[in-house]
């Protein structure tokens, strides 16, 4: 579910979809998915810090499939951040870019690995965790915002991201759910975070600089401290927090 190491072809992925297919981008008119929250607006410019979700923030589930056929959603990774990027055609390397960062930030031996391995390391621990409970993994997940796409296109367009994809799955957004149900500012990067408990927390629209990147990580890490184990007055083992 994470993106791929980059190379010469593969960090121009998505954006060389559209410039192959040689379309207009337009908004999608496609039914949102199921339970759609209501993520903080979209802005575009400067990108900003994510806003913390309220308790209770309503779930979401996002289903897409990849470009093997293979149906994927994000209630399969409750219990794990989700930081799902997507753009256009003008902001997909930049996506890319950052997805690949965060991946090798949360998997530090993936940088020493090629190929499937690449998506398979494992995630990092975290400080003061409770021995034998599950870490939280974090997926970054390439996004293709494709609703312009024509339905006789499609069997193209997976096969082109099979060929510079072979190992690691790129969700097909062909129904327009992202812009249409969180909104996608033009040109620039989009990522939506979902924590632990499957809520959104809203978008970031825009160039992330180093101060907002590493603004972006500390709030993945808050949220996988959110969902550390508790500990019962009664209890002699760890059980995980009330979802």
């Amino acid at each position: 579910m994470t993106l791929p190491r980059p190379s010469p072809a593969h960090a121009c992925l998505l954006g060389f979809v559209f410039m192959f297919l040689g379309m207009p981008i337009v908004h999608a008119q496609s039914p949102a998915p199921r339970a759609p929250a209501a993520p903080a607006p979209v802005t575009a410019g400067p990108a900003r810090a994510i806003p913390a979700a309220a308790p209770a923030a309503p779930t979401v589930n996002i289903v897409m499939e990849d470009q093997n056929r293979q149906a994927h959603d994000t209630a399969a990774l409750r219990g794990d951040v989700i930081v799902l990027l997507y753009a256009d055609r003008n902001g997909a390397e930049s996506a890319h870019e950052i997805g690949q960062r965060l991946h090798v930030h949360y998997h530090p031996h993936a940088a020493k690995v090629e190929g499937p391995e690449w998506a398979r390391q494992p995630v990092s621990g975290i400080a003061g965790w409770p021995a034998g409970a599950r870490v939280p993994n974090v997926h970054a997940v390439a996004v293709a915002c494709l609703p312009e796409i024509p339905r006789a296109v499609h069997p193209v367009v997976r096969s082109q991201i099979r060929r510079e994809s072979p190992h690691v799955p790129v969700w097909l957004d062909f129904k327009g759910t992202m812009p249409k149900t969180f909104g996608m500012a033009t040109d620039v990067p989009n990522i939506l975070v979902i924590d632990t408990f499957g809520r959104p927390q809203g978008v970031i629209s825009g160039e992330l600089d180093e101060t907002k990147y590493q603004q972006l990580v500390a709030a993945i890490d808050r949220l996988r401290q959110q969902a550390q184990p508790v500990r019962t007055a009664s209890a002699t083992e760890a059980v995980p927090a009330t979802r």
